[in-house]
């Protein structure tokens, strides 16, 4: 889990990025939003060299409010331009060739159905972007999967941004379905106040918990909702190197992904070790 991962993020796409003044606006969304929003520069319309002066320049508007700089697939632009993670999509580098070219930034996956989650899970993605939860215009056609996909997204313990057709009507309970923010495109961008917009957004969303469990005797807070393959994830361990018990019982490891923590639990951790 990404511990400061944004809440709010605002993706644009060539229609976005030819029409304007997207620096402007990112910066008046990063005013009102702060350190929850991520501004994401995605676009297929701009070569290498306009791509890295718009991400510098989006970076430039939105850091002084602690606001982060995301990229879509361009491992090289994100790097250069100092952004705080990379989104893989459908058709370029995978997660792990992006962090070969980007190592230390974290990197998401675009998912669209229960497969792909499981296979960005696989990958070792630090987190999705979900999508199209709600028929959106910047997709037609596109089926529109609803809190189902946000939710099978989210069961194997990654921290979930849900994307298509979000509006601050229907963000908190997407929410509520296993999602950890959501994004926008036309909501945000399009809107006459961007500012005004983006406060909509935080303000529908549910504030976040936290629940205290124990973990081989020593004290954590975890977000409501972990399962026990997310907490193996935020503690960087393999789970096939791994046995769980959960309060004194043993967890099968394709279990772990169901299995949800609550206040009080008692987890233990027993380590493998290879030799030879």
């Amino acid at each position: 889990m990404i511990a400061l991962l944004p809440r709010l993020h605002a993706v644009t796409d060539d229609r976005v990025v030819g029409a304007g003044r997207v620096v402007e606006r990112a910066a008046a969304m990063a005013a009102a939003a702060g350190a929850t929003l991520a501004v994401h520069v995605r676009t297929r319309a701009l070569g290498g060299a306009d791509l890295l002066d718009l991400a510098r320049r989006v970076r430039d508007a939105v850091a002084p409010h602690g606001s982060w700089l995301v990229v879509n697939d361009r491992a090289d632009v994100a790097r250069a331009a100092l952004a705080q993670a990379i989104v893989a999509g459908r058709s370029g580098l995978g997660v792990r060739d992006l962090g070969r070219v980007a190592p230390g930034i974290p990197i998401a996956r675009s998912v669209h159905d229960a497969a792909s989650a499981r296979a960005a899970e696989a990958e070792g993605a630090d987190f999705m972007v979900a999508g199209a939860v709600f028929e959106t215009p910047s997709h037609p056609g596109a089926p529109a999967e609803g809190p189902t996909l946000v939710a099978a997204a989210a069961s194997g313990g990654r921290q979930v941004i849900a994307i298509g057709g979000l509006t601050p009507a229907n963000a908190g309970a997407i929410v509520e379905a296993g999602a950890w923010g959501v994004a926008a495109i036309r909501a945000l961008w399009d809107a006459r106040d961007p500012a005004a917009a983006a406060s909509s957004f935080l303000a529908a969303l549910p504030a976040t918990r936290t629940v205290a469990l124990v973990v081989n005797g020593e004290s954590r807070a975890v977000s409501e909702g972990t399962t026990l393959g997310g907490l193996l994830t935020q503690l960087g361990l393999d789970p096939r190197a791994v046995v769980v018990e959960h309060n004194r019982r043993i967890v099968r490891r394709d279990a772990l992904g169901a299995t949800r923590v609550a206040g009080g639990d008692e987890v233990e951790l027993i380590h493998f070790v290879g030799g030879g």
